[in-house]
């Protein structure tokens, strides 16, 4: 006789595989965020203090999507991954950021517009997303991508006077960031592999103005 199921029990935990965590994340932002003006500091209570590979993920891919284009958001988008990145280098356990970046907000229809756009080109990367040389997202393997972070972000004022560098650099922050966030380190040679394209660049700005 076949034993009839026991409805009391808790249902089986449906396994979560990690190609989905960006989709996941854009989700979170979209339908958490509310109404009205959303504030950086209303985005770092929803990710939590602790979450530095959120808040390095999120402004990275604003600032490959058009939302960059709005004037002084590139520059804004920088200094608050400049800030995070700084604490992950010095091994900081929770986010500071100071109170005029924490006051920061737009509008939410802007917000879940951005993440709208945001969905496609994480729709085309989240299936090649697995984790991966996963030691490449740990210390010290993950300094060399800090500090590129460090300094790429506060030089982007100067930076975007070279054709092509900011969004060349941009898109490696963006790989760097996805390593961290899901540990996959395929993104993290990808990254480098800009960072040289950008200092080629950076060269031959220089040779012609030399």
């Amino acid at each position: 006789m076949t034993e009839a199921p026991d409805e009391t029990k808790p249902f089986p935990p449906v396994p979560v595989t990690r190609r989905d965590n960006l989709m996941r994340l854009l989700d979170q932002l979209e339908h958490e965020t509310g109404d009205g003006q959303v504030s950086v500091r209303d985005v770092l209570e929803l990710l939590g203090p602790r979450a530095f590979t959120p808040m390095l993920l999120v402004p990275c891919l604003a600032l490959v999507s058009p939302v960059s284009a709005v004037p002084g958001v590139p520059s804004f988008l920088s200094l608050l991954v400049g800030l995070v990145a700084v604490q992950m280098v010095f091994g900081q356990t929770r986010i500071w950021l100071p109170v005029f970046l924490l006051d920061r907000a737009i509008d939410a229809t802007r917000l879940r517009r951005a993440v709208g756009v945001m969905r496609r080109p994480v729709a085309v990367v989240d299936p090649w997303i697995n984790e991966r040389l996963t030691w490449l997202a740990d210390k010290p393997a993950n300094l060399p991508a800090l500090l590129i972070f460090c300094t790429v972000s506060f030089l982007m004022p100067l930076i975007e006077f070279v054709p092509f560098l900011t969004s060349t650099l941009a898109s490696a922050m963006t790989l760097f960031a996805i390593e961290l966030f899901a540990r996959d380190g395929l993104f993290m040679l990808a990254g480098y592999t800009l960072v040289a394209t950008g200092a080629v660049l950076v060269a031959q700005a220089v040779s012609l103005l030399a």
